[in-house]
């Protein structure tokens, strides 16, 4: 059975070698391969990891397709491959349906800051700073009271005075928050 450790292995070789193409095809091999599955190791996550050494190689089709596979596939992932299906949508110029996208994961309400993380810096990625600066909010508000590390919330914060100094706005006390994890962790 896979274990985390094994995916680390591929992904670690294709960022020494940088050939991310060959680990994207080793993972989607295991993603078919059910016996080989664990409980973190699932044919989703794999198939996450095959996006994301797509995009690594600015394939965003290929990454779209293998992030479409997670989302059908429905199972465990560390965070919901919608927002990495989110992210491979507007690297790829489809925006309305990484609006329309947006929109769902949105509605669902997630309590895991990783979504919001992700979409928001997706957001940022692609200059739409103010969407950027409304998911990181978002998240924060939304995974505050959830049984989450507080590191996890500092991060969304990290981001949100990130997009709020590119977008010229003053800072506020969740900025200071920012502030201080910062400070605590050297950054």
């Amino acid at each position: 059975m896979l274990s985390d450790d094994d995916v680390d292995e591929i992904v670690f070789k294709a960022a020494g070698n940088g050939d991310h193409r060959g680990a994207a095809a080793t993972l989607e091999t295991l993603a078919e391969r059910p016996a080989a599955h664990s409980e973190t190791v699932t044919r989703a996550s794999l198939l996450v990891d095959a996006g994301s050494q797509y995009g690594l190689a600015e394939d965003w089709n290929e990454a779209t397709r293998c992030y479409r596979a997670a989302v059908a596939d429905g199972g465990a992932c560390p965070i919901d491959p919608r927002a990495w299906l989110h992210d491979g949508l507007l690297r790829s110029g489809q925006t309305e349906q990484a609006g329309s996208l947006r929109a769902e994961l949105k509605a669902a309400k997630s309590g895991d800051p990783g979504v919001y993380e992700a979409v928001a810096e997706s957001l940022e990625e692609a200059g739409l700073l103010q969407d950027a600066h409304t998911w990181f909010t978002m998240g924060y508000h939304r995974c505050e009271r959830a049984p989450v590390p507080d590191f996890l919330l500092d991060l969304l914060l990290v981001g949100r005075r990130r997009v709020r100094m590119a977008l010229g706005h003053p800072s506020d006390a969740l900025d200071e928050v920012a502030e201080d994890y910062m400070e605590t962790v050297g950054g």
